[in-house]
């Protein structure tokens, strides 16, 4: 039998109503034939209160009790969709990421998925069970509990529907897909029926919040068609796969607001070992090396954790700099004369009076860095001058 996994965010379940609401969205895909297992997230703003509550009993929480506290919201929600789903006639049973078979490492607070065991899981929906996981935790080879951090649902909903061989991953959100840019920003942007996995990986990797890399990679590694799509209403959504049709060069405009540049000084090949210990926190950075400096654009989030970082190889530099209060604005797509891009970009920041600090050809397109005040300013002024604002979006083929 077919299986279909579906994730639910927090906004999606944020109140008694959203959740019988999903509760129907699971047995809709049920009474069609469908193994389904449903992933869900802590109901909305729960995360943040439990966050400040722990903000007033402690400065600087460790982050294994964090895990500890902020993986209980999820398992709030898992038990009342279960509840919800048995009070409509539906057999349905809740587990936690441990009870799901989720091993991940032991970086707490942004832990990755080593592992699934898929039998506890796959026993349930042979019974006919609808399976409630909660998304965003797993457990660690020593038993310890772990969450994912950002986007970590979206995750744990990706990479269950690619161990399980899912026909297909449906993440519900706020909004009814993926746009050419943000469109709470950019209003005359446009939906777009089908992205490639690279280019969504793209907007992901550049800042768009509609998916995390992580749960992109672990749906392309087995193809697994991913469908962004509105849990308040009804509509086809956005489908990421392999079979999806381009726009054309350019597909997006991304933006990335709370960046904060950390530039190290005098570090001639002596920074292999900084960026590993960045890379087994799992901090994500964009690094640009000019000459003997390294500059590492970081999220505001990371500061302090890139900051103590980068002080223990102090030997391996002279110095480093922080420059705050700025945010990123991103051109993506397939760019074929980089120089021509470039210059058009420096143009229009000059002629539009938008500061920059820098801009750079990455892998997905081009980028720079603007002062966090005209971030919004740029991306409504680059969506329209590269014809994004007409574009009429090209159907996927599932």
């Amino acid at each position: 039998m077919s299986i279909v996994v579906q994730k639910f965010g927090g906004t999606s379940v944020g109140s008694a109503d959203r959740i019988k609401r999903v509760a129907g969205y699971a047995l809709k895909e049920k009474e069609k034939g469908h193994d389904v297992v449903v992933v869900v997230s802590a109901m909305d703003k729960t995360t943040d209160a439990l966050v400040k509550l722990a903000g007033e009993l402690s400065d600087v929480p460790r982050k294994r009790e964090m895990d500890m506290l902020l993986s209980t919201g999820e398992q709030v929600t898992i038990s009342l969709l279960t509840m919800a789903l048995q009070h409509k006639g539906a057999e349905a049973v809740s587990l936690t990421g441990r009870q799901a078979g989720i091993r991940t490492d032991a970086v707490f607070g942004n832990a990755k998925i080593t592992s699934i065991e898929t039998g506890r899981i796959e026993g349930e929906l042979s019974a006919g069970r609808i399976v409630v996981v909660a998304g965003f935790q797993g457990v660690t080879e020593d038993g310890e509990l772990t969450t994912l951090g950002r986007g970590g649902s979206d995750t744990t909903a990706a990479a269950l529907a690619s161990a399980l061989k899912a026909d297909r991953c449906d993440i519900y959100t706020d909004v009814d897909g993926v746009y050419t840019s943000d469109p709470r920003v950019v209003p005359r942007a446009a939906k777009i029926d089908g992205l490639s996995y690279n280019d969504m990986l793209c907007f992901a990797t550049m800042g768009a919040n509609v998916l995390h890399p992580r749960a992109i990679k672990h749906a392309k590694e087995h193809l697994v068609p991913l469908i962004v799509r509105s849990s308040l209403k009804e509509g086809r959504g956005s489908v990421i796969s392999a079979k999806a049709q381009k726009n054309g060069s350019i597909v997006g405009v991304a933006l990335q607001k709370g960046i904060s540049v950390l530039t190290i000084h005098g570090c001639d090949g002596g920074e292999s070992l900084i960026l590993y210990d960045l890379d087994s926190h799992h901090i994500e950075t964009e690094r640009i090396k000019h000459r003997e400096d390294l500059a590492l654009i970081i999220k505001d989030e990371d500061v302090h954790a890139v900051k103590k970082i980068v002080s223990g190889y102090s030997g391996a530099y002279s110095h480093f700099e922080i420059a705050e209060d700025l945010s990123k604005v991103c051109v993506i797509g397939s760019i074929q004369s980089s120089g021509e891009v470039k210059e058009k970009v420096t143009n229009v920041f000059h002629d539009y009076h938008i500061g920059k600090v820098s801009v750079w050809e990455s892998s997905v397109g081009l980028s720079a860095l603007v002062d966090r005040g005209d971030v919004e300013k740029a991306a409504r002024i680059l969506h329209m001058h590269f014809g994004l604002d007409y574009i009429e979006s090209k159907r996927a083929i599932l």
